[in-house]
């Protein structure tokens, strides 16, 4: 979602931040497609300062701005919706609504109309704060627009009064320093709570010892490969001999072969799967549809690696087992992870009792067990 636009210079003007992780700069980005009351506002207002010019000085242009900024309203919100697509018409858009606004300006401040002046005035004012409150996510973009609106009016008034020009240049230097230290403070603060939003959520869902994914991060992988209409297979792994190694090498040796075990069984799976570290010495594997000869393959495989020695030290190896236990959801079973859980973990128990170090699949009639060694 909220992809960046296509266009070569409009990619340029709304960029987001090249160093930021593409989450990131998506999330940012999603604030110009979701943040629409600043949106409208901004069109009524120069709606409403156009017509009045009009309603004044009978200029048809002003009533032709009204009416192109009505329309070009209607085209922007239908554009929000357009989430999908790249973002380029959403930031072009913006732009030609701000040389709008602009034109309005220079068109009442040549008018000499002091008193409507002053208003369009406001309103570029009011338009600018509006801007940088909400488009401070792509700083060239805001500043974009805000030169667009400010420049209109000093341009005409320095035609007018040319002895001004001096003066006008040391402000428009002075607006767009303070303005561009507004933009990055604000962008500066939400890209900040972003990466930090990121990482407590990452923290919630990961295990600190073997940067797995725990409880918590498999239920979300499960639901997500529901909502993918994804049939699942989950393996249910218990080592065997952990114990022993961490009562006679102690608990430093017992965490790093569990880094160990873990970096093992991401080697065995794809990019798609997800390996969750239960807790203790308990791994859960989140996969695909499996038919039962494959599940068993790759759980053949994943014995053989956990029983591979373990180099605690120099001199020093470990050794471990795994005994596994296999579910597989069916088509059409749409389980629960507490139920597939818990067909794996009777499966688990079988391989257990039967001499560990195997692998068994649960049986696909009622409650039974499959041995598929």
């Amino acid at each position: 979602m909220y992809p960046a636009p296509q266009d070569r210079v409009l990619r340029w003007i709304a960029e987001i931040g090249s160093d930021l992780p593409d989450p990131v700069q998506r999330r940012l980005r999603s604030s110009f497609f979701t943040s629409r009351a600043p949106l409208v506002a901004g069109s009524v207002n120069t709606i409403a300062v156009a017509s009045v010019a009009y309603l004044r000085s009978g200029h048809p242009v002003f009533a032709a701005i009204a009416l192109a900024d009505l329309l070009l309203l209607g085209l922007r919100m239908s554009l929000l919706r357009r989430v999908y697509a790249p973002s380029g018409p959403i930031f072009a858009t913006g732009l030609l609504w701000a040389c709008l606004q602009a034109v309005t300006i220079a068109f009442v401040v040549a008018s000499a109309d002091v008193a409507m002046s002053i208003v369009a005035l406001a309103s570029g004012l009011a338009a600018v704060g509006g801007i940088i409150g909400r488009n401070f996510a792509a700083p060239r973009y805001a500043m974009t627009q805000i030169l667009f609106i400010d420049l209109s009016y000093k341009t005409v008034f320095s035609i007018a009064h040319p002895e001004f020009l001096p003066l006008i240049l040391i402000q428009t230097v002075a607006f767009v320093l303070m303005n561009r230290s507004i933009l990055n403070q604000h962008r500066t603060a939400a890209i900040q709570a972003i990466l930090g939003e990121r990482e407590s959520r990452r923290q919630s869902i990961t295990d600190p010892l073997t940067g797995l994914v725990n409880r918590r991060g498999l239920e979300e992988a499960f639901d997500g490969s529901r909502m993918a209409a994804q049939d699942r297979t989950l393996f249910y792994l218990d080592l065997d001999g952990f114990k022993q190694v961490n009562d006679r090498l102690g608990h430093g040796a017992g965490d790093l072969l569990l880094r160990e075990v873990g970096r093992r069984l991401r080697e065995k799976l794809g990019p798609n799967e997800t390996v969750c570290r239960l807790g203790g010495d308990e791994f859960l594997l989140l996969t695909g549809q499996r038919d039962p000869q494959d599940a068993y393959r790759l759980g053949t495989r994943i014995i053989a690696a956990i029983a591979a020695p373990y180099h605690i030290q120099e001199g020093v190896c470990a050794r471990v087992g795994v005994s596994v236990g296999i579910a597989r959801e069916e088509p059409g079973e749409a389980l629960g992870l507490a139920e597939i859980m818990l067909r794996a973990d009777q499966a688990l128990y079988a391989a257990k009792t039967s001499g560990k170090g195997q692998c068994i699949l649960y049986g696909t009639a009622g409650s039974a067990l499959g041995y598929a060694a």
